[in-house]
């Protein structure tokens, strides 16, 4: 019986797929890559080093490991991830600027050149001040924030904490002078140096160096006070009439990639998320575990990209052309 041109072509199609899916299934055999777009010591760094060390546990074929590709806040690694073979063994440590990069500047990818794994943790934004500042509570700089704008060290213009310093003199009616740095390092000495009044942070970058005694954590963006900062207030109950707001982190994938590699490693990041000691050494950081898979966390990344996308139209940050 003769084959019209439709029927040859499923069938072609169908073989070339076999090889394709077959491969997937067994996935993985060889080692999985997990790129993080920034520079080694920064909480995303540090959450994926935990991250490959737990999930390693949980291996026997393969192995994770971790590949800095830092440069361009993040859009070096991204643009690397977004380009790599979908095959599943190329992992971007997937972060809020995954959203707002191409949004804001000239990238070799969009956001939705990602497939989304889970998510694994999310990172409320604090306000730190030094050791020895003056302001001793969050009513203390608020209120001195209103009379003179107070000098606010950052992790670079437009990043999301930038954005939460802009929310917060929306919705608050705070005034700050933004000190952009070049990352936490810089970040973190400007605070405790003195050199700013306050700094924008994610918990989990900071909160070490809270337990430490060099800096104070005065509120917290999250829904309600925390049980490993059971006495640091909310940003709602310090009167910042902002409920939540949170950066996330997850694992995603070019395009493309099978859906049973996708589903391997969401179900990896969920067993590495039930692991007490995994758990332990996360809050220890300050790194709040909140797995979601790819449904609930693709959900996550459109929510973050709408309370984003308002701030960026509002205060004109794109620095597109």
């Amino acid at each position: 019986m003769r084959m019209n041109w439709l029927s040859k072509s499923l069938v072609a199609a169908g073989l070339a797929l076999a090889p394709a899916a077959a491969l997937a299934a067994d996935f993985p055999t060889k080692d999985v890559r997990i790129v993080v777009p920034f520079k080694p010591g920064g909480g995303v760094d540090a959450s994926s080093r935990i991250l490959a060390e737990y999930g390693n546990k949980h291996m026997t074929k393969a192995k994770l490991e971790v590949e800095n590709r830092a440069g361009g806040d993040g859009v070096v690694g991204q643009t690397f991830a977004a380009k790599a073979k979908a095959d599943g063994y190329t992992v971007l440590a997937m972060t809020s600027s995954v959203v707002t990069n191409p949004i804001l500047k000239q990238t070799g990818y969009k956001l939705e050149d990602f497939r989304p794994v889970a998510l694994y943790n999310t990172d409320p934004e604090v306000i730190a001040v030094g050791a020895d500042s003056p302001f001793k509570t969050i009513g203390d700089l608020v209120a001195a924030s209103k009379q003179r704008p107070l000098t606010t060290t950052i992790a670079g213009i437009a990043t999301s904490h930038h954005m939460a310093g802009l929310a917060l003199e929306d919705a608050a009616g705070m005034k700050f002078t933004y000190v952009p740095t070049t990352g936490f390092g810089a970040q973190l000495q400007a605070v405790m140096g003195g050199h700013v009044e306050l700094g924008l942070f994610p918990l989990g970058e900071i909160k070490k160096h809270a337990d430490a005694g060099t800096v104070r954590i005065l509120s917290v963006a999250a829904d309600s006070r925390l049980d490993i900062l059971p006495e640091v207030p909310t940003w709602q109950e310090s009167g910042l009439a902002i409920k939540r707001w949170t950066t996330f982190r997850g694992w995603a994938v070019p395009k493309g990639t099978p859906d049973a590699a996708v589903k391997y490693l969401s179900d990896l990041l969920g067993k590495i998320s039930a692991d007490p000691a995994y758990i332990k050494q996360m809050n220890d950081y300050g790194f709040l575990v909140a797995y979601k898979d790819a449904a609930g966390f693709t959900e996550e990344v459109n929510d973050y990209a709408e309370v984003t996308a308002r701030v960026i139209a509002k205060h004109g940050l794109t620095e597109k052309p």
